[in-house]
């Protein structure tokens, strides 16, 4: 079994003979046709997906005074659908302009690798929440409190901001929202920097979502449950109670609903081939600027040294980024992406996603000395211990 784990785990696509790499990429290509509804019901249109879905379930028209019930409701299937069509035909495009313009073998490898990381991203989420419902189950709840610990206790919160947060000021709607987008953008700003800030939540969370040299909407690294935890809930909590307090309605589902619609340029975010195109069309790049997306984020990928903290906020345009002094431009010239000078990496999805995880652990225990350990949870992303040990470069 132990031989079985380390042959996994030290198994490189990137130096694989390319008959064992191929049946993972066809595998990689069906999944593309099912992107879209992945894409929309578990990732990026997800907060989109469950207000909707929560609404028509419990007859709730937002825009009661405009349009009818049923015509809400078939609006809010054919929305979701067209976002899914949108995405998947979007990835599929991606996936075989990046094989022409990259080689199908370099790409393939880069493009699998990272696809992969996914899924086990995903498996160590899914072993976290279950660690919460054990954790409940033997505290005397039931399991499914213990998995539902975040989720409930988001709806509480909502619940709770209706009944005592006052309004203090009325004021028109467009500024209440407006206030509400960019309070509420602060959370997911600072979440954001510190992971590029933290060396531990940097090698234990982020990293993966930065090492891949050739973006790809489904074939970038992946995100963790962190972010989950320290931005999007508190992004769209704070951005509710702001507009709460100069508004009737704390507006969640306006925020949300507005957030949401930077799916059409977001998929610029991850996609290399097509970053030529949503620089030159300005419409496009327009669009981006305001929700920070497409171009813009596709400069925090950059892996120019000195850039590794830029374009880290979000919509509207950006606006922390430009206050914090961390606001890049996007350049004509399409930057290199990945990891800061491209090092060489193992191009496995469990190294991708767990190096960290493994590095920080060999640091803990191969140094000794209490004040280095602090520095190694606590110290910033340019701190090396004594005893060091990357296990993702080559």
């Amino acid at each position: 079994m132990r031989a079985l784990f380390s042959t996994i785990w030290n198994f490189d696509f990137a130096k694989a003979d390319y008959k064992w790499v191929k049946p993972w990429v066809m595998l990689g290509v069906v999944f593309l046709f099912a992107f879209g509804w992945f894409d929309v019901t578990m990732d990026t249109g997800s907060a989109l997906y469950h207000q909707l879905m929560q609404r028509v379930a419990k007859g709730d028209n937002p825009f009661a005074t405009i349009i009818k019930h049923d015509t809400f409701v078939q609006l809010s299937y054919a929305v979701l659908f067209i976002l899914g069509f949108y995405i998947t035909v979007f990835s599929v495009w991606s996936y075989i302009a990046s094989q022409r313009e990259y080689g199908k073998e370099k790409f393939s490898r880069i493009f699998i690798a990272h696809l992969l990381s996914n899924a086990v991203a995903m498996l160590v989420t899914l072993l976290f929440f279950s660690l919460l419902g054990l954790i409940a189950w033997a505290m005397g709840f039931t399991f499914e409190d213990g998995k539902q610990l975040i989720s409930q206790g988001y709806t509480r919160l909502s619940e709770w901001m209706k009944l005592y947060i006052p309004t203090i000021t009325l004021l028109p709607y467009p500024v209440a929202l407006l206030l509400g987008v960019v309070m509420g953008a602060l959370p997911g700003y600072f979440s954001h920097w510190l992971a590029h800030k933290s060396r531990f939540v940097w090698l234990m969370n982020h990293r993966c979502h930065h090492t891949a040299e050739i973006m790809h909407p489904a074939g970038v690294g992946a995100f963790m449950f962190l972010p989950e935890l320290f931005s999007n809930i508190p992004t769209a909590l704070l951005s509710a109670a702001i507009t709460r307090l100069f508004y009737y309605e704390p507006l969640l589902f306006e925020t949300i609903f507005l957030a949401v619609f930077y799916v059409l340029t977001e998929k610029f975010n991850h996609s290399s081939v097509f970053y030529d195109t949503a620089y030159r069309f300005r419409p496009l790049r327009w669009l981006s600027a305001y929700y920070g997306n497409g171009v813009y984020h596709y400069m925090h990928h950059t892996a120019i040294p000195g850039d590794e903290i830029v374009n880290v906020g979000g919509s509207p345009f950006l606006v922390w980024d430009r206050v914090f002094g961390t606001y890049r431009t996007p350049t004509a010239q399409k930057p290199p992406v990945g990891l800061t000078n491209q090092p060489t990496i193992k191009l496995n999805p469990f190294a991708i996603v767990l190096s960290g995880w493994q590095q920080i652990s060999y640091e803990l225990w191969h140094n000794s000395s209490w004040r280095v350990r602090l520095k190694i949870i606590f110290g910033d992303i340019y701190y090396i211990p004594p005893v060091s040990k990357d296990f993702l470069k080559q």
